[in-house]
């Protein structure tokens, strides 16, 4: 034993004399170049095939969503309906998919289950055609609700999940996720004319596309973690307490914002045929601005990892005022690109609010997306119905006006909130 410690004790002498650059070989040199910094490690890749996959899903969701809201005008013609019920319609869907987000969110950060985002598109579809199908008011109120729940399960997990799948681009990410739900969104109307066209008894058609978008969600779709998941992470009440000023912010941004989109699909149509043009080049126009946002969504999302998420939000929401002023005064072939442009920065913060709600609350990154997603959201449904009421006093041609006024509102709103993100910054070779 005596012989072992001495043994040891002598190695131990050793490598205490041996000074560090020693065990460095002559020729490599400690310089700044051999230093790996957290800048230039590679970053994990990004699962784009499941991104995509629950974009698609936001595609359909949003698609069979703006389906129950479309149909109305066409109930409204066939007399199954009258138009006072239609604005019904469009309230109860809007109650179940936007007050009921939060708390299906936090049921979702708390189970850790997919049920939401699987079955919440499908849900949606069933109730989409069951409206087309069915002449009963009641009924449709209904399923009108039923239809709204559907997009409140959808919603809070599937950003959630999308937040997983990145921890350093995700405003990139998530503009993928938000382009799918505006692309959506904007063939929901179209959808709508082609089954009022074909005939309401072709209306389950629609859900073959939800059929396969539900078997490859329930195949594919990433896991969903729970705030159980992460260590050492305050309690919702404490981090609600200390955000919500923040919260409230963002979520107004929302409101504004989408309020704008939702003015603007209802007052385009009625605007141009008070000029002499047709009803429906307002619903062309109108369509442009929803397909040319999803692609700002993009551009947007991908700024906002290397700028700042408060720079995009708040540069593009400016910049959407006097384009929108332009494309409704000017005539002619050059309100197409200006039609495009304002669309492309009206709704180029579209994923980057998102992402900062997830940000202040990263440990329930489903009750953030519940209020992003779904209160903001319907809380510009009653801004638009507000401008709407509005337009009946002062008149359509009025009021059309005043609807691009409120984005520099909401750009003032931006400027309150903190920007949390750490702008990417390329390494120098």
């Amino acid at each position: 034993m005596s012989h072992y410690r001495a043994v040891r004790g002598g190695w131990q002498r050793h490598f205490a004399a041996v000074q560090p650059e020693t065990l460095i070989p002559s020729d490599i040199s400690l310089s700044e170049s051999h230093v790996i910094h957290p800048a230039t490690r590679p970053r994990p890749t990004i699962d784009y095939s499941r991104v995509a996959l629950l974009s698609v899903g936001h595609l359909t969701n949003d698609m069979y969503g703006n389906l129950i809201t479309s149909l109305t005008p066409y109930l409204v013609i066939r007399g199954e309906i009258s138009t006072s019920v239609a604005g019904l319609v469009v309230l109860t869907y809007l109650i179940g998919s936007s007050v009921l987000q939060p708390f299906v969110g936090h049921m979702s950060d708390r189970s850790g289950r997919r049920v939401f985002a699987v079955l919440g598109p499908i849900w949606v579809g069933f109730a989409a055609v069951a409206i087309a199908l069915i002449g009963n008011t009641a009924t449709i109120l209904l399923l009108a609700g039923v239809g709204g729940i559907g997009t409140a399960a959808f919603h809070p997990q599937a950003a959630s999940m999308v937040q997983r799948l990145s921890h350093h681009s995700r405003g990139w990410v998530m503009s993928i996720f938000s382009m799918g739900g505006n692309v959506g969104f904007a063939i929901g109307p179209l959808l709508a004319a082609l089954i009022a066209t074909a005939g309401m008894r072709f209306s389950p058609l629609v859900l073959i596309p939800g059929i396969a978008v539900t078997v490859a969600l329930a195949l594919y779709a990433p896991p969903t973690g729970s705030d159980r998941d992460t260590p050492g992470s305050e309690p919702l009440g404490v981090t609600l307490a200390r955000t919500w000023r923040s919260l409230s912010a963002i979520v107004s941004i929302i409101a504004l914002r989408g309020g704008i989109q939702y003015a603007l699909l209802l007052f385009l149509p009625l605007y141009y045929h008070a000029h002499g043009a047709s009803a429906q080049l307002g619903s062309y126009y109108a369509f442009v601005i929803s397909l040319a946002g999803a692609a700002g969504g993009l551009a947007g999302g991908r700024l906002s990892d290397r700028m700042g998420r408060k720079p995009v939000v708040v540069g593009s929401l400016i910049l959407a005022l006097p384009l929108l002023v332009l494309s409704l005064t000017v005539r002619g072939p050059l309100v197409w690109p200006l039609l495009v442009l304002a669309g492309a920065c009206l709704l180029a913060s579209n994923s980057v609010t998102v992402v900062q709600g997830q940000e202040l609350l990263p440990s329930n990154a489903g009750i953030a997306s519940g209020l992003t997603l779904g209160l903001g959201f319907g809380l510009s449904g009653l801004i638009g119905s507000a401008m709407a009421v509005l337009a009946d006093h002062i008149g359509v041609a009025t009021a059309i006006f005043l609807v691009p006024m409120l984005a520099p509102v909401a750009a003032g709103v931006a400027l309150w909130v903190p920007d949390r993100t750490r702008p990417l910054v390329r390494a120098v070779a």
